[in-house]
């Protein structure tokens, strides 16, 4: 099983171990639509914090509160799948690294706004892909990544 895969699953068992009621089997895109809202919330504290779009602001980046921005927008995004029913992520496929950060924060926007549209698995997974690349891209290495979402 991939890293990624992991992390997804093990956010799969926490979110069972919350639903209690069985028409969790139906799609509720009501509950998508949320998900997706506080994802693009978490997503943009992450480009403040990180000061992707906040050109005016000279202050430095606080490390441990973008890494916290990061992990709390990828449990909103992994919420997202278990809404979606996906079963399984596929391996992080690496993203053309020519693109700067802010068009990689705008991509995982649109990502995020697909899913929303589509309800697709290809939707998610590539928002997915996107958000690590951005995180990557911010300085975010995925043992960092994997050992503060495992501590949430």
């Amino acid at each position: 099983m991939n890293e990624i895969n992991k992390i997804y699953q093990q956010h799969v068992t926490h979110e069972l171990k919350l639903v209690s009621t069985p028409d969790h089997a139906i799609l509720n895109k009501d509950k998508v639509e949320a998900k997706v809202l506080a994802f693009l919330c978490e997503l943009g504290k992450f480009g403040e914090e990180a000061h992707i779009f906040s050109f005016w602001d000279n202050s430095s980046t606080n490390s441990k509160d973008l890494i916290d921005y990061y992990i709390d927008g990828l449990h909103m995004l992994m919420s997202i799948g278990f809404e979606l029913h996906v079963d399984n992520l596929k391996n992080y496929q690496e993203i053309n690294d020519q693109i700067s950060i802010a068009n990689q924060l705008i991509k995982v926007y649109q990502n995020a706004l697909k899913i929303n549209e589509t309800y697709t698995f290809e939707a998610f997974q590539n928002c997915v892909d996107d958000y690590f690349t951005l995180g990557f891209k911010a300085g975010i290495d995925f043992d960092t990544i994997l050992e503060n979402y495992i501590k949430e």
